[in-house]
């Protein structure tokens, strides 16, 4: 069994498509953190920095006020540095990470496309109970978190999107590449080959998409504490603009942790849809597409489908079809986004496993049934 396995994980890690696709992602992500650090620019005073020194002194000046969040707190970064502005004559933005931390959260600064220095101020009243207020209730914990709010968006959204993609593109070809090269015949005569050796299958196309994308999540991670060190991790996740409402660990490490898993659950849910289309289609390259529009059908229904269908069948049914539409794979990897409550999540990850199973369930006996 051992060999027959360690086979079917050398035929899936021998498609050249899959690696080439993880390669170009590796490097466009490598590229792109060299070019963030390299266009990283503070101002401290009269001193401009630049490149890693700049991130090298935002940290520093960071720690000197990383704690709980009180207002205390936010006059003395206001006092020492002012807000954080952008400066016309010369082109760039002026102030560091603290500054721009209060100015963006607790400023008018964002709203107006345009304004000048000497128009921002603090929130008032209404607008400050509502943005500013919860960030000094006492319980939001102050550092540097820059790299950090990078790296939610560019692994937790971005990278295990093109991840997802990559994989359906390199399993599709498990069961229905047998069938166009008709092999399966043969191989449903064999010993094991109507039943440990489907699972052998589906368990080596698991174990591959499972091992790279932890890989690939070690590799962003390695990357992005190289540049920005890992400062920040024990700081609260409200500071990389995870919603405040809903289920989310509190810290930014527990919330990586938690993402990862939210990943790992949709990567595995796409390797198991995809084998299940395969087994049931005699083309690779139709394997793909139906897989493709599996995949992107979550989409579709949320934007198109749900708000044409919603008077015909009423928002119960609408509500309940799309509560299992965001266990499927395009939604799953960012739950975290939808400020779902805890018995929510809990739901919708019970929902994937559920699909995962039908679906492992339902290519096995495909396959295993299959009459040429």
């Amino acid at each position: 069994m051992w060999k027959i396995w360690k086979e079917e994980l050398y035929k899936l890690a021998s498609r050249r498509i899959l690696w080439i696709g993880l390669f170009l992602l590796a490097g466009f992500m490598g590229m792109r953190l060299l070019s963030e650090r390299g266009n990283y620019t503070i101002t401290v005073g009269q001193q401009t920095y630049t490149g890693q020194e700049a991130i090298e002194k935002d940290r520093q000046i960071t720690a000197e006020y990383a704690g709980i969040l009180t207002f205390e707190t936010v006059e003395k970064i206001y006092d020492r540095f002012g807000f954080y502005y952008y400066n016309a004559r010369t082109d760039s933005y002026i102030g560091n990470f603290a500054n721009q931390f209060i100015t963006y959260k607790m400023t008018n600064f964002n709203q107006t496309e345009e304004i000048s220095p000497e128009e921002i101020h603090f929130l008032a009243e209404e607008d400050w109970e509502q943005n500013a207020a919860p960030l000094l209730n006492g319980t939001v914990w102050f550092d540097y978190t820059y790299g950090w709010n990078d790296f939610r968006e560019i692994f937790c959204i971005l990278t295990v999107a093109a991840l997802l993609l990559l994989f359906i593109i390199g399993i599709s070809p498990v069961f229905s590449e047998e069938y166009t090269y008709q092999t399966a015949d043969i191989l449903l005569t064999c010993r094991r080959g109507r039943k440990s050796g489907i699972w052998l299958k589906m368990s080596a196309a698991v174990f591959l998409a499972a091992a790279v994308y932890a890989v690939s999540a070690l590799y962003l991670f390695v990357l992005y504490a190289a540049v920005y060190g890992t400062q920040g991790l024990d700081a609260s996740c409200v500071l990389i603009n995870v919603p405040v409402s809903g289920y989310h660990p509190e810290k930014i490490s527990g919330f990586f942790l938690y993402s990862f898993l939210l990943g790992l659950s949709a990567v595995l849910l796409v390797t198991f849809m995809t084998l299940a289309v395969s087994a049931c289609c005699k083309n690779a390259f139709l394997t793909v597409i139906l897989s493709l529009a599996l995949f992107f059908l979550p989409y579709v229904w949320m934007n198109v489908l749900s708000p044409m269908l919603a008077p015909l069948l009423g928002w119960n049914i609408i509500k309940a079809v799309s509560h299992f539409i965001v266990s499927m794979p395009f939604y799953l990897s960012v739950s975290w986004g939808f400020a779902f409550s805890e018995r929510e999540i809990l739901l919708h990850m019970l929902t994937a496993a559920a699909t995962g199973c039908f679906c492992a369930v339902s290519g096995y006996y495909k396959y295993r049934n299959y009459q040429g």
